[in-house]
């Protein structure tokens, strides 16, 4: 019989001549591969099967998911060839210029491309007879991988330069936001002291330079007008028209922002970061303590306090302005953490750069395209209105009415289509007239707008009182609640005065807000000019002296008495050395201050207080007796507040006498 060794060096013996024949027939597979220029890969099968099987699924994705780029040829460069070649025609640039086509396909909010100020940081691929620019080497592989994967992709929409202005008080994280631009998409940051030696230091011997340098020597300060010029001159740089601006602090008064306006400049979006006085002075002390501080600054608290009360004192006016011109103002909570405010201002600029691609990517396409976020101000707006003035006109064609936008302060809902600006009531009027604008503007119209003469306008009190002796139509009665009501005698209601409409010179008034809003939508359906021959009475208002005595305590006092004698009944309260007659007039008393409609709510906070008061002090004597004993009981084994009860008891014996009188 064969021995446990020798079995074991036998199977060994086996194993390992199967191995090596096994191995030998591999590379011999290997070398007929590799002579028929066959691709083979290795895998470790030694390590766990959850990291084999991925081996084997990236080793094979060239062959499977990316079977479509198998047989394309691509070829890696560096940014000099790819110079070379683009400066001598013999390659031509993609569709996607020098974005990058994977980045493209894995974001689709992108309205810049990443920050590349070196070539180094350029990854170009040739394909065919294009050239392409990725961002990362790991982009570059993914690119050559599988390329019919992203040049099918459609081109990216015409880049939009970063306009942006960052203002708050001192240390609420201005300059933070404005470096984190410049390093994440290569935008200048211009402070007004940068723009200022920018310009002296580029150009010394200019007007400019030597008007501030006048200034300066003589330790005065610049005056804002020179500012504005120096940051006009700074903004002309090849980095602000191709990659933006940020304007680090300003504007900060209202003549910065005239200003700005004279000079065209105006940012697509202010982002004011919002931080309290404490926490100005908190960020102070810390910086203040930071190591790194190069040289002093004026930062102590109070040039912090000084600064900040100048800034708040200026910026309800600005930011007034902006909401009301341009409607491009927001406010971030500046005590959140930095990254939170950086994602928070990131998104807004972000929004403002998408709002103005989409608007250029459609209106180059001869489409319609909103023109929210786009900065144009009221008056721009009413030069260029379309027929339909203020009009919706998605809701004039589908019968609904003529609805005023108008009172919409916002531009939300508006649209461009043929160089004319049209206002749309919602989103769902907004989103049809973008699909097909041509269905509601003329001559697709189906239905033109009444001349203006035929439009009804809302009219206020005053603006009745002026037309005197003009009277209303139809009695005074409202004529929505008398044509919905199929014209019957019980339809016809008596209008509010407040609530007045014109409309062909004639005045309506209606019993509410929803009635008059459907006679603006449809006023002829409503414009009626007779009525029954029967009439319900007028209602003519009663003085409320001119009632018998129960009828004006009725409509006087009746409800307060009601619901003041209704918690005497309630609490039923005893003062202690009253009779219940006084306390009850006592409690009276306080409950009518306390719940007087006509008191201010410091009056009527202050009576509250002595009302619970009142009735704290009228249970004493109910706890008193029943917390009370037969017998002598030490203070340990007394409750609590019994002392506090009986020493508040005892004492009422002479405030008593007080309240009483």
């Amino acid at each position: 019989e064969e021995e446990e060794n020798d079995a074991h060096e036998r199977m060994k013996t086996a194993i390992t001549e199967g191995f090596e024949d096994q191995n030998e027939a591999i590379t011999l597979v290997q070398d007929v591969l590799t002579e028929l220029q066959i691709p083979a890969h290795t895998v470790d099968a030694s390590r766990k099967p959850g990291v084999v099987l991925y081996s084997l699924e990236k080793a094979l994705r060239r062959y499977s998911t990316e079977r479509a780029g198998l047989l394309a040829k691509c070829t890696p460069i560096d940014g000099d060839m790819a110079k070379k070649l683009l400066d001598h025609g013999y390659k031509q640039i993609s569709k996607f210029k020098r974005w990058c086509p994977v980045t493209l396909s894995e974001s689709s909010q992108l309205t810049l491309p990443p920050h590349q100020p070196l070539k180094s940081q350029l990854f170009p691929v040739i394909h065919r007879h294009r050239l392409y620019f990725t961002s990362s080497p790991r982009a570059r592989e993914q690119f050559m991988a599988d390329p019919q994967r992203y040049l099918s992709l459609p081109p990216p929409g015409p880049a939009v330069p970063v306009r942006l202005a960052v203002v708050g008080p001192p240390k609420s994280g201005k300059s933070t936001v404005a470096r984190r631009f410049a390093q994440e998409y290569g935008c200048l940051r211009l402070s007004v002291g940068e723009a200022m030696r920018r310009v002296m230091a580029q150009f010394p011997d200019s007007e400019l330079s030597q008007l501030m340098q006048s200034y300066l020597q003589v330790g005065q300060t610049v005056p804002d007008d020179l500012c504005v010029l120096a940051l006009e001159r700074a903004l002309l740089d090849v980095q602000c028209n191709t990659r933006g601006y940020v304007l680090d602090g300003w504007p900060l008064t209202k003549a910065h922002v005239d200003l700005l306006t004279r000079f065209h400049i105006i940012p697509v979006c202010i982002v004011e970061l919002e931080v309290g006085d404490q926490e100005v002075l908190r960020r102070g002390e810390i910086d203040r303590g930071s190591p790194n501080r190069p040289y002093p600054l004026h930062d102590s608290p109070g040039i912090l306090l000084v600064r900040s009360t100048h800034y708040r004192r200026h910026s309800d006016a600005v930011r007034a302005w902006f909401q009301q011109e341009h409607d491009n103002w927001h406010v971030v909570d500046g005590l959140r953490s930095p990254w939170w405010v950086w994602e928070q201002v990131h998104q807004r600029a972000l929004h403002s750069a998408q709002q103005i691609q989409q608007y250029l990517a459609r209106i180059t396409a001869g489409q319609a395209a909103s023109i929210a976020g786009l900065c144009i101000t009221p008056s721009e707006f009413q030069s260029r209105l379309g027929e339909f003035s203020q009009y919706c006109p998605v809701s004039l064609a589908r019968g609904v009415g003529l609805v005023d936008c108008s009172l919409q302060g916002s531009l939300e809902y508006a649209a461009e289509y043929r160089a004319k600006y049209y206002k749309m009531a919602s989103q769902k009027e907004l989103d049809a007239f973008l699909s097909s604008p041509e269905r509601f503007v003329p001559p697709g119209a189906p239905q033109p707008l009444p001349p203006p003469e035929l439009l009804p306008r809302r009219r206020t009190h005053a603006d009745v009182k002026a037309m005197f002796p003009k009277q209303f139509e139809i009695q005074g009665f409202c004529p929505v609640s008398y044509v919905d009501g199929n014209k019957r005698y019980e339809s016809l209601c008596p209008g509010n005065p407040e609530l007045v409409a014109e409309y062909k010179e004639k005045l309506f008034c209606f019993t509410s807000e929803e009635k008059l809003d459907k006679f603006m939508r449809q006023p002829a359906h409503y414009d009626i000019a007779t009525l029954p021959t029967k009439l319900p009475p007028l209602r003519q208002p009663v003085p409320v002296t001119s009632l018998p005595m129960l009828g004006y305590l009725e409509q006087s006092v009746a409800t307060a008495l009601i619901n003041t004698l209704s918690a005497v009944g309630s609490v039923k309260p005893k003062y202690p050395f009253l009779d219940s007659t006084a306390s009850a007039l006592l409690y009276m008393a306080y409950h009518l201050k306390a719940h007087n409609p006509k008191s201010n709510s410091y009056v009527r906070n202050k009576y509250k207080k002595k009302l619970a008061q009142f009735e704290e002090t009228c249970q004493i004597i109910g706890y008193l007796s029943s917390s009370m004993r037969q017998g002598y009981q030490e203070p340990n084994e007394r409750e609590i507040d019994f002392q506090h009860k009986m020493h508040s008891f005892l004492k009422l014996t002479r405030d008593t006498q007080a309240i009483a009188t």
